[in-house]
């Protein structure tokens, strides 16, 4: 089980980003493994830490975020832990997109990876093509719900197995995995339900 969250504005201020850290917050019930960010700053930046209390996020525009109970590769290694940044894509997920070991997914999918972490799998096999992660994350036999951050473009795709709902607030747009995270983090809010099997651009 793991926890994203997605950020997307024009006018970063001092609201959106404190909602930003409240959902944040909220979100450690589903991990606490590890958490990490990538956002976007003249360039796309990542940070991984093993604490909570070292976590310090930026004020920026876009970013995605990941917290984790471990699944696939060693947390205790951040190189498998997510955000996974990886040929200038960044990408945080829920799921499982495959439980074989790095040879065996190597093999299968007819790719070389740098981590033990399967997400690496969607970004060897798609990038940041629309197409080509819809079509993959639509027709898997494993469940996904993620963001993919390439730049400042952030898309978010789920499948039918794995949920997350989004909102709108002080000019901001944030994707978060469960309706309990938003409503925890501030009860005025009305999230709604993300369609499956559909990209959203944030």
């Amino acid at each position: 089980m793991c926890g994203i969250i997605g950020f997307s504005t024009n006018e970063p201020n001092d609201e959106n980003f404190q909602l930003l850290n409240k959902i944040v917050a909220q979100s450690k019930i589903r991990g606490l493994h590890s958490f990490g960010y990538s956002y976007y700053n003249s360039e796309l930046q990542t940070k991984k830490f093993h604490n909570l209390t070292e976590l310090d996020l930026p004020k920026t525009n876009k970013l995605i975020y990941h917290n984790r109970y471990s699944t696939s590769g060693d947390y205790k290694d951040h190189n498998n832990n997510q955000p996974i940044f990886n040929n200038g894509i960044s990408l945080v997920f829920n799921g499982v997109i495959d439980m074989g070991t790095k040879e065996e997914m190597q093999k299968k999918y007819n790719i070389k990876m740098d981590s033990d972490n399967d997400g690496e799998i969607l970004i060897k096999k798609c990038g940041f093509n629309k197409d080509k992660i819809l079509d993959f994350v639509k027709n898997m036999s494993g469940s996904f719900s993620g963001l993919i951050m390439q730049g400042d473009k952030i898309l978010f795709v789920r499948n039918t197995r794995r949920p997350a709902w989004m909102v709108k607030k002080h000019n901001a747009t944030y994707v978060a995995s469960t309706n309990d995270i938003f409503m925890r983090a501030d009860s005025s809010l009305e999230p709604y339900c993300t369609i499956p099997n559909k990209i959203y651009e944030l």
